[in-house]
């Protein structure tokens, strides 16, 4: 592990991906940017761009963000040395195939992790530049809150997303279709079906005005859904992560890579 870390950090750090990561997360940033523009309308309307951080968070992060950049990392986890046809040469190597996935895993967790926090943190400070460091300070605690369950989102995303990418062939489309078909519309249907996505457990967790009462885009748009208990939301994602990444460490033990 010790080695395999800093290995799999050089080659990322080397791809373009990296590229794409860093200007997705720029995105949020641009957008908070832009918004500064347009205050003046915004204030005429009685709309303080501080009260829309909850949403923003929400939507842009939790809803576009995570998926997109999960998916993106996740399954190139295992997919990337397929198609780059370098799997043979890691699993020939005297290291246990587990150790390959999780300090690749560490690495993407890393990366995107410190592009995620940092795009959080600007978009939360440019939004409350007006309201000086005490306004900052003020719903800090909710930033923070709002982080750790992107970051152990981005955990639960990753690990799954990895094991499509070490299962499937094409593991992209069905990772988009997951993240942004059925995660983004079963979380809101009635009865027990919204239990079998992740997004439920991080709407569970997730500090926004969701937790208090019925919101939608902007506040406008009334959504009402039942929330999990949020232990039991955290223990239900910690657990989904270990499995997915068991299911990813098994199939570099059981599934045969044809290289082309």
């Amino acid at each position: 592990m010790g080695a395999l870390f800093p290995f799999f950090l050089k080659n990322w750090l080397r791809s373009r991906k990296l590229f794409w990561a860093f200007g997705l997360g720029l995105f949020p940033v641009a957008l908070t940017i832009l918004l500064q523009f347009v205050n003046p309308i915004l204030e005429e309307h009685e709309i303080m761009l501080y009260r829309l951080y909850p949403q923003i968070s929400f939507f842009v992060y939790l809803h576009l963000l995570l998926p997109i950049l999960s998916v993106l990392t996740g399954v190139a986890i295992i997919n990337e040395e397929v198609e780059d046809q370098t799997l043979p040469y890691l699993l020939v190597r005297p290291i246990p195939k587990w150790q390959v996935v999780l300090a690749k895993s560490a690495v993407y967790f890393s990366v995107v992790g410190i592009i995620v926090t940092g795009s959080l943190f600007l978009s939360y400070t440019i939004l409350n530049l007006q309201m000086g460091f005490e306004g900052w300070l003020e719903e800090a605690g909710k930033l923070l809150k709002g982080l750790g369950v992107l970051l152990l989102g981005l955990v639960a995303y990753l690990t799954f997303f990895g094991a499509l990418g070490a299962w499937l062939k094409k593991p992209v489309l069905t990772g988009l279709l997951f993240a942004f078909g059925w995660e983004n519309l079963v979380s809101y249907f009635p009865g027990n079906v919204k239990y079998l996505t992740i997004v439920h457990y991080l709407h569970s967790l997730f500090p926004t005005f969701f937790r208090t009462k019925a919101g939608g885009i902007l506040g406008l748009i009334p959504i009402k859904f039942s929330l999990a208990n949020g232990w039991v939301s955290f223990f239900t994602l910690v657990l989904m992560s270990a499995v997915f990444l068991a299911l990813t460490c098994l199939g570099l033990y059981v599934k045969e890579y044809k290289m082309e």
